[in-house]
């Protein structure tokens, strides 16, 4: 849409403001082959820390269900002495869920920002549910940040076993949602599942893994160098001159860190679109996305934004639809297996075995399970844990499709690249019309005649 000037033509605000496009991802993001992905990417990430955690509590490791909370508020604290029963990975979770459910109503109440006192206590209160003081959605995402930094701390030994394998699942199933988005947003084409599997899959390992462990490594290089400086100090005079003098250079070891940790947060959305529109490696992704943010920071804040508005509406909207699809099936399939059936406090049976599921919360077993309806209840609690998991999935496909469509909108206000350039292999390139044979007019007909060759 363009807005006429004199005799120019200018693109319309909404254009030049990238809203138009934005308003695109909700479209982009419900595509079935993303949701399937995004599923699948759940449904590997729960299995696999299902496994760890029953491995974890039956050797006796298992962990109190407060403990990450507990070290968000003090994080120099001891572990507890005594083992819980719950398990790393289904703590872990729970924390990250609820901050992005906080982080979501957050937006829901108009509050971006948000205080993160660094002894507060971490409650998260059921969505939409009595008096609840958010914290912000920039807010949350610190909280995530330090969430996964219990993880690695305090349970070190169950990162280095959990998190390669959520590297790889994540870097196949966004890679290949990116993929997708990115042909999608540029040339309007379908990209087919397969193709779009193979293309993360050729990435994985030098793209989709190593981009997010490239500004770690960087990280924990700087952080070693800073530790073998410490050493310095336990020096008796000597090293307390050198150590004390040098500082400085500590002070700067410590800044180049902070740099690197905030353009991860800023920058860090663009890491797999960059590969997937770009076809390039890891390397080439963090210095594209640190200089697209250095070179337009407001820019990036203004699509995170309205992408983060976007999305949390969006995602409140699916929510309502998943509760309401949830909801409608309880009442009348209730209604069916009252009819003949009927227990004491209980006004059907599949009330007995499933819960009237609420807005937070679409399946709980009702506790007046017997018998062999264990098996109903099983079965009936997988496909509704589905459906509950297929609403999580529309937001993870909004969040890549999103930040694929920013990246494109960002390049272009960086570089001033075309919106529809992508870098396509041989064989998603469209056909091409077939060239006339030798001395073949173009339109078919005619007498052949033969070539004669200027040179000869």
């Amino acid at each position: 849409m363009t807005s006429m000037t004199g005799n120019e033509a200018q693109p319309h605000w909404s254009e030049t403001s990238g809203l138009t496009h934005l308003l695109g991802v909700f479209r982009l993001a419900v595509h079935p082959e993303k949701l399937l992905l995004a599923l699948v990417g759940i449904v590997l990430t729960i299995c696999w820390g299902f496994i760890l955690d029953r491995v974890w509590t039956a050797t006796g490791n298992g962990i109190d269900p407060n403990e990450v909370t507990a070290y968000v508020a003090a994080p120099a604290a001891a572990l507890p002495d005594e083992a819980g029963a719950s398990g790393v990975f289904e703590v872990f979770n729970a924390f990250e869920t609820a901050c992005i459910r906080d982080a979501v109503e957050s937006v829901r109440y108009g509050r971006f920002i948000g205080p993160v006192r660094a002894g507060e206590s971490v409650h998260v209160a059921p969505l939409g549910v009595g008096p609840h003081a958010v914290r912000g959605a920039f807010a949350n995402v610190v909280l995530m940040g330090r969430g996964v930094a219990w993880l690695i701390t305090r349970h070190f030994l169950y990162a280095l076993l959990f998190l390669p394998v959520l590297f790889a699942i994540w870097g196949i199933a966004g890679g290949a949602i990116c993929r997708i988005a990115a042909v999608q947003f540029a040339r309007e084409e379908r990209v087919a599942l397969s193709e779009a599997l193979r293309f993360a899959k050729e990435k994985l390992i030098g793209g989709f893994v190593t981009a997010p462990l490239i500004p770690l490594a960087l990280c924990l290089v700087i952080g070693l160098l800073l530790l073998i400086g410490g050493m310095f100090l336990t020096i008796p005079w000597l090293g307390d001159v050198v150590a004390g003098v040098l500082f400085c250079l500590a002070l700067i070891g410590g800044f180049l860190i902070a740099l690197i940790l905030v353009g991860t947060v800023a920058g860090g959305s663009f890491f797999f679109p960059t590969i997937a529109v770009e076809g390039s490696d890891g390397f080439d992704a963090v210095s594209r996305s640190f200089s697209y943010v250095v070179a337009k920071p407001l820019r990036v804040i203004w699509y995170a934004m309205w992408l983060t508005l976007f999305g949390s509406f969006g995602w409140l909207l699916v929510m309502f639809i998943g509760w309401l699809t949830a909801a409608s099936t309880h009442v009348f399939v209730g209604i069916g297996s009252g009819i003949f059936a009927s227990r004491e406090g209980v006004p059907d049976k599949l009330t007995a075995l499933w819960a009237p599921p609420t807005f937070e919360n679409l399946h709980a077993f009702s506790g007046a399970v017997q018998g062999s309806d264990w098996i109903a209840a099983g079965l009936i609690g997988l496909w509704v844990v589905v459906l509950s998991a297929l609403v999580w999935s529309f937001l993870i496909s909004f969040y890549f499709s999103g930040s694929t469509v920013a990246y494109y909108l960002t390049r272009r206000d960086v570089d001033g690249t075309d919106l529809a350039e992508i870098e396509l292999e041989e064989d998603e390139e469209p056909p091409a019309d077939p060239a006339p044979a030798p001395g073949e007019s173009a339109g078919g007909g005619g007498v052949s005649l033969p070539v004669v060759n200027a040179d000869q």
